[in-house]
């Protein structure tokens, strides 16, 4: 997407793409499919690398080039898995940041540098969470989160050195006009218990909140706030809605849509979740333990600043309930999907 971005609104932006060697023939056949024009195509160049690695396992070559033409550089990579080991999130996660801030502080020519956090660097925090809040003490569920936040630390402690802005993204859902996502998570579990006939009896998670975005909207603040807002670099932004609905109430969103009845009994959070620790209690109801817990976290996040610099570009988060049919429909036609 934030290819897709570039490629449509920076006619002038050439664009490398470091990819690891293993995904390096995926990349390419989407690139092929995608772009086969050459005034696109032409201004791509994938060149492989691995993150892992001091100096990112680039060429010689290729660093030259990158060092006489890279002035803005995005990091997306991280591995995204709620129930990785920590030594291998921690290899991708953190390593892997602090090679791609030393490589990046050698090239002359770079201006600004985007950093690809996430809201669950607030851990197991619990009441306001602010888009300037950082360290607050917080525990953490999953070695995901920690190494998150680890990595966001290393940019923290970089930024008198390196132009950086980190963004913040909230879960990343369908996109808000064709439904578009490539996997499963956060809010398409509940999707999953409710495909399997489980709408009837569902978890009561109160007030807490659904803190979820699509990602067309991440998309597009990002980049614009990556390269319109001339103050972006040593800020951190929160790509979120800024008014989330609850989980019950996304629930009952997903069954009116899909249509099938709204929840006939709703039992506390914290009564299923012994169940839920249960393998038996996933291959069931679709719901990882791993996901499950995140429905009783009572935490807010407020993100005032990111908000108006963004309606500054006219920019703001769709309500969920303005594209929720979309998502349930593509979710219903793709969701058995391997790439899914």
């Amino acid at each position: 997407f934030v290819l897709d971005r570039y490629l449509r609104d920076y006619p002038d932006t050439s664009l490398y793409l470091l990819e690891h060697g293993t995904f390096l023939p995926k990349l390419q056949t989407f690139l092929r499919a995608n772009y086969p024009r050459e005034e696109e195509s032409g201004r791509i160049q994938v060149f492989e690398g691995d993150i892992t690695q001091p100096g990112l396992a680039v060429s010689a070559a290729m660093r030259d080039t990158l060092k006489d033409h890279v002035c803005g550089a995005i990091h997306l990579a991280a591995l995204y898995h709620l129930a990785t080991p920590r030594d291998v999130a921690f290899k991708i996660n953190v390593d892997g940041t602090r090679n791609m801030l030393d490589f990046c502080q050698k090239l002359p020519r770079l201006d600004r540098f985007a950093h690809v956090s996430t809201l669950a660097v607030a851990g197991r925090h619990v009441g306001v969470f602010d888009e300037t809040d950082f360290d607050v003490g917080q525990a953490f569920k999953n070695y995901y989160e920690e190494t998150k936040f680890l990595s966001e630390k290393l940019v923290r402690e970089r930024m008198s050195d390196i132009p950086a802005s980190i963004f913040r993204p909230a879960v990343v859902i369908g996109h808000s006009k064709t439904g578009y996502i490539e996997k499963i998570d956060g809010p398409y579990y509940l999707m999953v218990a409710i495909s399997r006939h489980l709408n009837f009896v569902m978890p009561d998670c109160g007030t807490i909140k659904s803190h979820n975005a699509p990602v067309d909207f991440v998309t597009d603040a990002l980049v614009a706030l990556f390269e319109k807002d001339p103050e972006a670099p040593g800020k951190t932004f929160a790509l979120m809605d800024p008014d989330p609905p609850t989980v019950n109430a996304l629930i009952d969103l997903a069954c009116q849509h899909w249509p099938k009845s709204k929840p006939l009994l709703r039992l506390p959070h914290a009564w299923m979740k012994p169940l839920a620790k249960l393998k038996l209690f996933e291959l069931v109801s679709g719901i990882p333990w791993q996901a499950f817990q995140y429905g009783d976290q009572d935490i807010a996040y407020t993100l005032p600043e990111t908000t108006r610099r963004l309606a500054a570009l006219g920019i703001h988060c769709p309500p969920l309930d303005t594209y929720m049919d979309v998502l349930v429909q593509y979710f219903k036609t793709h969701f058995k999907d391997q790439a899914m």
